[in-house]
């Protein structure tokens, strides 16, 4: 039993006399782990800090046109006041519900074509923001990001604009100008064609944005190839 005791003792010697490396590792490892939780915040308040000024420069674009959407909405109130007491003049009963159907027809359209882009955008940026934080990190880890901020910078504008675009076409009012119970076809037909256009152009804002979210992801995806210079302590 005393020889095992001395055995293993011997042993121990060895490892501490001829591997001087052994010594000071654990304080290596402490410093190490100390510093993380300081790299990680630091990541976390860049990230935090790119992401809001991206929601602040959407607020502030919203602001700017709240003006402007008032104004469309005052105008278009007029114009459906006016279609109000124009609808009633129409004799033909006929004519006067499918004038009516079309016009509440468009109108809801208009409402869920227009929530279905709005959350599609804020997916959109749901999606760019998460592309952030990668961008974040791999800078922190000294790669070369530049591109992949060039195609984040030019998806967060593409989303802007659109948001712009659908915020727009939320507030318009497709109201059929009518004149007399005779032009009631055309006037139908020339809003429509109006209304069928503005949403094609939010519709293709959407596709653009996404075209360029999907941009982003392809280049920030590839810093993932990238191997950061690894410090040797």
């Amino acid at each position: 039993m005393k020889s095992k005791i001395i055995l293993v003792i011997i042993i121990f010697l060895n490892l501490f006399i001829f591997c001087p490396s052994l010594i000071g590792i654990e304080p290596e490892l402490t410093v190490t782990q100390n510093k993380k939780p300081e790299i990680i915040n630091e990541k976390l308040k860049n990230t935090k800090e790119k992401i809001q000024t991206f929601k602040e420069s959407l607020q502030t674009a919203r602001e700017e046109r709240k003006l402007k959407i008032e104004e469309m909405k005052n105008s278009f109130k007029e114009k459906r006041d006016a279609f109000k007491e124009k609808i009633n003049t129409i004799k033909d009963e006929r004519k006067k519900q499918l004038t009516e159907k079309i016009d509440n027809r468009i109108s809801t359209v208009n409402k869920n074509q227009t929530d279905r882009i709005t959350k599609a955008l804020e997916k959109l940026t749901e999606h760019v923001n998460k592309l952030q934080e990668r961008i974040t990190q791999a800078k922190e880890e000294g790669v070369d990001v530049s591109s992949a901020e060039s195609a984040i910078a030019s998806a967060q504008t593409a989303i802007s604009s659109a948001i712009s675009i659908v915020e727009e076409q939320v507030a318009k009012d497709y109201v059929f100008s009518i004149t007399n119970e005779e032009n009631l076809g055309q006037a139908i037909r020339t809003s429509y064609n109006a209304f069928s256009q503005d949403l094609k152009n939010a519709q293709q804002a959407l596709i653009s944005a996404k075209k360029a979210v999907v941009n982003a992801y392809q280049v920030t995806v590839t810093l993932k190839k990238i191997t950061p210079t690894v410090v040797v302590q």
